[in-house]
């Protein structure tokens, strides 16, 4: 079965950095480049009661997708591994319900100031808790360049049962990386958050980054086996875990972070939608 990347597309240069990362990705799989622009059906009826023309809104979609193709072909992909779709409804819904079965879904995420970034941190969250394969996030404004200069995949988990998924898919990306020519390492980051009685007494937090870090090397155990030639760094790091992971996609190339929901503070939608929003790196958003 052929390779599929899904990339949602409205026309922005937001959208079109997406189809630059994903079009890299599906040149390395010698997959399919899946492009869907989806016409939110919440919008034919608008405000004052304005009736928007469905077939004006089609052929905006079918714009957007034209653009997103050009941008395609221009770094190396064929008409055979491109594809396009303008779907009616919901965006989040439409991009779930196609990233089924695909390898991978990419979209680009505005570069906004203030409240508006909780919003598109928010609406990103969404369709990455929706999707079913993992989820890219990103920016035009941050990441206009290609991606690749540091040599590094960065993972931030909480250390919990489930983690052992973002940490499996991280390796693998590391790992795919580092067979297509450009080897890549991986950096494991866990984010303690000291309490008013570690601030009182400094030294009762270090048994707990040294147990933290025994718990990460326990998840990490089977996949140094399965990746043997992977350069592997572990770090406990402490803080509030917004502004340490943040502080972390200066220096990679990708953050990974687990959408399940902790039983702990871990990686609650709080923590996800704050990454988005002010990461400097794209970012994978991984169930």
């Amino acid at each position: 079965m052929t390779t599929r990347i899904v990339v949602g597309v409205d026309g922005s240069e937001d959208g079109l950095r997406a189809v630059r990362y994903a079009a890299t990705a599906v040149a390395a799989l010698e997959g399919e480049l899946h492009l869907v622009h989806a016409v939110d059906d919440a919008v034919l009826a608008g405000a004052w009661g304005v009736v928007y023309d469905p077939s004006l809104l089609q052929q905006a979609g079918e714009q957007a997708t034209r653009l997103a193709s050009d941008e395609a072909r221009a770094m190396g992909l064929r008409d055979h591994q491109i594809r396009t779709e303008v779907v009616l409804g919901n965006p989040s819904s439409v991009l779930a319900r196609l990233s089924e079965g695909a390898e991978l879904l990419v979209v680009g995420r505005r570069s906004l100031s203030g409240l508006e970034r909780m919003f598109v941190g928010s609406t990103s969250v969404s369709v990455a808790l929706g999707a079913k394969c993992p989820v890219v996030v990103i920016s035009n404004a941050v990441n206009p360049e290609m991606t690749g200069a540091h040599s590094l995949v960065t993972v931030g988990i909480d250390a919990e049962d489930h983690s052992s998924v973002t940490l499996d898919w991280a390796f693998a990306e590391a790992q795919r990386r580092t067979d297509h020519g450009h080897p890549t390492g991986v950096r494991v980051v866990h984010v303690l958050t000291p309490t008013p009685m570690d601030a009182v007494n400094p030294e009762s937090i270090d048994p707990l980054i040294q147990r933290a870090g025994q718990a990460v090397e326990g998840l990490l155990a089977s996949l140094r086996t399965k990746h043997p030639f992977l350069e592997v760094q572990v770090d406990v790091l402490t803080g509030a875990p917004v502004d340490e992971m943040v502080a972390e996609t200066d220096r990679t190339d990708l953050f990974v972070l687990g959408a399940q929901r902790s039983r702990r503070l871990g990686m609650a939608s709080g923590v996800l939608r704050g990454v988005l929003a002010h990461a400097k790196s794209p970012v994978a958003l991984v169930r």
